[in-house]
């Protein structure tokens, strides 16, 4: 009957439709004129209100009709008891309303029955009101007859809980004693409009009474606040929320898509990302792109070429915990966020999964090249800011200090620690940190990293993200803006661009990632090896600087990999995987997500596409370190570092340097460890005090016919030297890594009692010192020393020096 009747449905607070009742209505009038009225077009919770607005009545223009009245904030005074000071308030502007001859009635608003039961004994105690409550366990007839005693003036007004609103019209209700205010702005709207009704005789200004809360805000205005005025907050408020809801319909309505089955059950105006931005700079950008197949987002993709967005909505399945064989039977969606930012030529990504790789596929899908961003751009997001709280920061070492590359700071404000001298060592990392909007004065959030990546605690529809990203991109491009924290932040070097490769790179090291979480190199055998168990080296620098070739070698394998001064890493030879985890990627990949660091002469550093010159001037090298070794006499030739497996005739330098090492009696223990992945090629242990001190010994062939000669006989042992001091980072780290190359058949006990040398380095009876000794016979006490080679012996002395739990560096040379 209903569908062959009725042709107009019209829906009264509107802003209920998204409830099933209505919904089912709707669906089955679907054919018939819908037309929703509301005061409020938007909901908190961002479902979607449908329908064209075909008609806007502003607020200002209802005051401007006598339909919305005067209306008026009173604060009262918030210390002592909040509740009493209101119901006096309350009492005091009632009277004196009624006292001009105003017939006003009161509202007691609170949000719960409890305190609707306390409100009713403290207003009868302490003031002469006659109030009754009413709330949702009242029954029917109850209410009815109370709301009979308010009209004819037998009560002063009500206590409610949420009762009384939508619907209901008693304009004489113009007092309200507000005890709990709401914290939306629809809600309160709602509110303020029951008492701002003009279509009664011998009322006047509507009152709400609260207590001067500055700390509460409402769609970031703080209402409450005792100097406000809420004629015009209200008004403001109401009309720009309604004026932003326009403005969404419209912008939403501007993405197109082919498959909307998706948006059957959520709308892209409930899309509500974390923020969190991948930026990449780009030439060009193809709105028309499409995803990678890895993102399995089909035909779920939605457009806006005005705004240069693209949405895509992917579909992946995940194994849960609870299934042994890890079939993926979970099924997850998952949002991806492409926008072009055209003043900046930006791309920003928005991805669930932050896999550089990931990344890659992504910005190629849309653009036909890109280069990172520096980081030195990155640091301007903090840009326009004051009043920072860093809560987290990234500390990158420039010295080597201690065999850390990278500490974290965390804390409630991590900044205090940052010293001058710690400046002095540790360049910026990432950054998180809270702080205020110089013009808006809105407090926020807001972290970056070096890997191009911008972050904030903070969750916005999706406009308003969009929004967001085009606010960091601006800043980041703009080579004006200054960062100045006021905080001990400032002290931290920011990096340069790296232009080309400096030709005195010194030695280079995996990212502190990859030691903290050792990932693996997977062969073609099946065999699993460490990667931190595999020798890293420059190998060559091309021609145009703008490359870097770097060699990764173990016993079982070699293979080069190609560094860009874009920070993109490559393979030379054939590709090799990796498993991170449960991942598994190329080789290349994995470092473009955790660069190697390289370390120059002169003190700079290099990692990714940043570049932090170095702050001392090379020292002349003290040959007082040089331990003069009378090789020739002890029969050893210095052409061979160490025998061939059944070579027992020939005297090599490891074989010669064993029988030196054993003969000392300081040392309680002596281990040879040879091979990929090596701590050493030997180690020495001997107790004084309350230490242990141990001493590595890295050895390299003399490869010239005269001594103090060849740089290549001191650049690798002496960038095997530096890396080494690792190992003293922390107590636990050298015993737990001889382990592991004990049980792997690599580190053999030459003196000594294993057991007991494992318990003496875990003891807490004494601490660990370190002593770092090149083993080279082409380094000579007497002969004469070009300044390259010193410049080099310089380095490795001054770094080793920097380490605080090394005691020295030494060279077993020659006289």
């Amino acid at each position: 009957w209903a569908r062959e009747n009725i042709d107009l449905v019209e829906i009264d607070e509107a802003h209920h439709v998204p409830a099933t009742t209505w919904q089912q209505i709707l669906i089955n009038l679907k054919e018939r004129c819908h037309v929703l009225f509301t005061a409020t077009p938007f909901r908190l919770d961002r479902k979607e209100i449908s329908g064209e607005i075909i008609f806007d009545y502003p607020l200002s223009q209802a005051y401007e009709d006598g339909i919305f009245g005067e209306i008026k904030f009173v604060p009262v005074d918030e210390s002592g008891n909040k509740d009493l000071n209101i119901a006096k308030k309350a009492e005091e502007v009632l009277q004196n309303d009624r006292n001009e001859g105003y017939d006003h009635y009161l509202m007691v608003r609170t949000d719960s029955k409890k305190n609707a039961t306390i409100l009713e004994t403290l207003y009868s105690e302490h003031t002469t009101l006659r109030l009754k409550k009413i709330d949702s366990s009242v029954a029917h007839s109850t209410i009815k007859r109370t709301i009979e005693q308010l009209y004819k003036g037998e009560l002063d007004g009500i206590i409610c809980v949420d009762m009384l609103g939508e619907g209901y019209d008693f304009p004489n209700l113009k007092i309200a004693a507000i005890h709990s205010p709401h914290k939306s702005l629809a809600n309160t709207l709602q509110f303020i409009g029951r008492f701002a009704r003009t279509n009664a005789v011998n009322i006047g200004t509507a009152k709400f009474i609260a207590v001067n809360d500055e700390e509460l805000q409402i769609e970031n205005t703080a209402l409450y606040s005792k100097d406000s005025v809420w004629q015009d907050m209200i008004i403001g408020m109401s009309e720009g929320r309604n004026q932003k809801e326009i403005d969404d319909r419209k912008y939403y309505k501007e993405f197109l898509g082919k498959d909307t089955t998706i948006l059957d059950n959520i709308s892209l105006q409930a899309i509500k990302p974390n923020c969190h931005d991948k930026i990449y700079q780009v030439s060009d950008f193809d709105i028309n792109g499409n995803f990678p197949d890895i993102c399995n987002v089909a035909n779920r993709v939605f457009r806006n070429k005005e705004d240069n967005t693209v949405v895509g909505i992917g579909v992946d399945y995940e194994s849960p915990l609870w299934v042994g064989n890890g079939e993926k039977i979970n099924l997850s969606y998952m949002l991806y966020i492409i926008h072009y930012q055209k003043e900046t030529r930006l791309l920003h990504i928005y991805s669930p999964k932050h896999s550089e790789s990931i990344y890659e596929e992504l910005v190629l899908s849309f653009c036909s090249s890109y280069d990172q961003m520096p980081k030195a751009h990155m640091h301007r997001v903090l840009g326009n800011m004051e009043g920072f709280e860093i809560f987290n920061s990234g500390l990158l070492n420039m010295q080597s200090e201690n065999g850390e590359s990278y500490r974290i700071l965390a804390g409630s404000d991590v900044s205090s620690v940052i010293d001058p001298d710690t400046g002095r060592l540790y360049a910026a990392g990432h950054a998180f940190c809270k702080a205020t909007d110089k013009e808006t004065q809105e407090e926020s959030t807001i972290g970056y990293s070096s890997a191009s990546k911008v972050w904030s605690s903070t969750y916005l529809e999706l406009r308003e993200y969009i929004q967001w990203l085009d606010k960091i991109g601006m800043k980041i491009i703009n080579q004006n803006l200054k960062v100045k924290t006021n905080t001990n932040f400032d002290n931290l070097q920011q990096p340069l661009i790296l232009e080309t490769y400096p030709d005195n790179i010194f030695y280079c090291d995996y990212h502190g990632k990859t030691y903290s979480s050792t990932p693996h190199i997977l062969l073609s055998t099946g065999t699993f090896v460490p990667l931190i168990d595999c020798q890293v080296k420059v190998l060559d620098i091309e021609n145009d600087k703008k490359s870097i070739i770097i060699g990764i070698s173990h016993e079982l394998f070699a293979t080069k990999v190609r560094c860009s001064t874009s920070g993109k890493y490559t393979s030379v030879d054939a590709a090799m995987s990796i498993k991170n985890g449960k991942r598994v990627i190329t080789l290349h990949d994995y470092l473009t997500d955790n660069p190697l660091i390289f370390k120059t002469l002169d003190d700079a550093t290099i990692q990714g596409i940043d570049y932090y010159p170095g702050n001392y001037e090379g020292d002349i090298f003290d040959k007082d370190l040089i331990e003069a070794i009378n090789w020739k006499a002890l029969g050893t030739d210095i052409s061979l570092e160490f025998n061939k497996k059944g070579d027992t005739t020939s005297r090599s330098i490891q074989s010669v340097l064993q029988e030196i090492l054993l003969a000392d009696k300081r040392y309680k223990y002596v281990v040879y460890d040879h091979g990929s992945g090596e701590i050493a090629d030997f180690i020495t242990i001997y107790e004084e005090e309350n230490k242990m001190v141990v001493s590595l010994y890295h050895v390299k062939k003399m490869s010239g016919k005269n001594y103090n000669a060849m740089i290549g006989d001191i650049y690798e042992v002496c960038g095997q030297a530096v890396k080494s001091i690792t190992w003293f980072s922390v107590k636990g780290k050298l015993p737990q890594k001889i382990v592991q190359r004990h049980n792997g058949g690599n580190c053999v006990l030459l003196k000594g009692n294993y057991n007991q040398m494992l318990a003496d380095l875990r003891s807490s009876d004494h601490f660990i010192r370190g002593e770092i000794v090149v083993v080279q016979p082409s380094v000579s006490k007497t002969s004469d020393m070009p300044g390259k080679y010193q410049e080099v012996l310089a380095a490795t002395s001054t770094f080793i020096k920097r380490a605080g739990k090394v005691n020295q560096f030494r060279i077993m040379g020659s006289p």
